[in-house]
């Protein structure tokens, strides 16, 4: 293993990580003396939420920061020199967001932030690394195909689950749930469809990422468990009553349990015949959902919280985001590992 290796997924979490420090980028100003003072000073209010947001962002960065240097040198080096980069990350994060109207930079954010990616950087010590850390990156390497293609789906399923944090969004659907109240009759069987498909492609494009054919119902089964449960814990604390359920409606049930059952026989085929499948599905099911989805403007789809704490802005439009984007990154990964596939020689 090399250290380019995890480039890929440490610039991706820096990028989300930049996007929720800087949004919403516009407008800019010249820093007052005030608010670089401010900086240094002790924040009016400092609520736990907020810490422990910050500390569990970074988290994440400084163990793949960790994962990135400790090839080319010590452990206990690469403990140290990760936490002294990540903290100068949120430095930059903190600085720039002098300069964007409605942040407000503060030392406080630098300091839990450096704690979160030292204590990220940290499973790489002893005795968590040997409990914990080695035997799940040694089981990572039996289930999981090996190199960056096994990192580089590992990490569109953590974008997945990311975006599953939002229960404003339908659950393998598009737009938000704004309009999700009341099914229009004509377009229940697209929505059916929609769901079907990019449940059963989402079943295939996890079995690309397994060595074998075996244990893709079942990982798949816990992905979409541990999804409908972070929906359904965050539309009961994050939503406003009325439309706490409205994420799941009956069309994307029956599409769930009709995804579940073409996926059951499919998962048997060859793995190039999986994967060529899963792309066709994961683009179908997008253009399908595009079609029935319904989309709200900014303001309006930020009134579906009931967020008592700053930043909803910033969480509510990187996820969207993610969510819409999704289909169409896997698509390439699913196209760039056909190909690779399709190279292979036959055995």
């Amino acid at each position: 293993m090399t250290s380019s290796r995890y480039r890929g997924s440490l610039a991706v979490w820096a990028l989300l990580i930049a996007y929720a420090s800087l949004y919403p980028f516009v407008p800019l100003r010249l820093p007052s003396m005030e608010a670089v003072l401010g900086y240094f000073s002790r924040p009016r209010y400092v609520t736990a939420f907020d810490v422990t947001v910050n500390v569990l962002a970074y988290a994440p960065l400084g163990t793949l920061a960790c994962l990135y240097l400790r090839q080319a040198g010590a452990t206990a080096r690469a403990i140290v020199k990760a936490t002294a980069c990540c903290a100068a990350f949120s430095f930059a994060m903190e600085f720039l967001q002098l300069f964007v109207v409605g942040r407000v930079a503060s030392m406080y954010d630098t300091l839990a932030n450096a704690a979160g990616a030292l204590w990220g950087a940290l499973v790489f010590a002893d005795p968590f690394y040997s409990l914990v850390t080695r035997p799940l990156g040694e089981r990572r390497e039996q289930l999981i195909v090996p190199g960056a293609w096994g990192d580089a789906g590992l990490a569109l399923v953590m974008l997945w689950m990311i975006a599953q944090l939002n229960p404003a969004l339908p659950f393998f659907g598009a737009g938000n749930i704004s309009g999700a109240g009341a099914d229009p009759g004509d377009l229940v069987a697209l929505q059916w469809a929609a769901v079907a498909a990019s449940i059963w492609g989402f079943g295939l494009f996890v079995s690309s990422l397994l060595r074998g054919e075996h244990g893709t119902l079942r990982t798949t089964l816990v992905l979409l468990s541990v999804a409908l449960w972070l929906k359904f814990v965050a539309a009961t604390f994050m939503l406003q009553p009325h439309f706490a359920e409205e994420w799941l409606s009956v069309g994307r049930v029956l599409g769930l349990i009709a995804g579940i059952a073409m996926l059951v026989p499919s998962r048997r085929f060859g793995r190039a015949v999986r994967i060529y499948l899963a792309l066709m599905l994961v683009l179908a099911g997008a253009l399908f959902s595009k079609i029935v989805g319904s989309y709200s403007p900014l303001d309006d789809f930020l009134r579906l919280f009931r967020w008592p704490y700053g930043q909803l802005a910033s969480f509510a439009t990187l996820t969207r985001f993610i969510h819409e984007a999704w289909p169409f990154m896997a698509l390439v990964f699913l196209i760039a590992l056909f190909l690779r596939v399709r190279r292979e020689p036959v055995p």
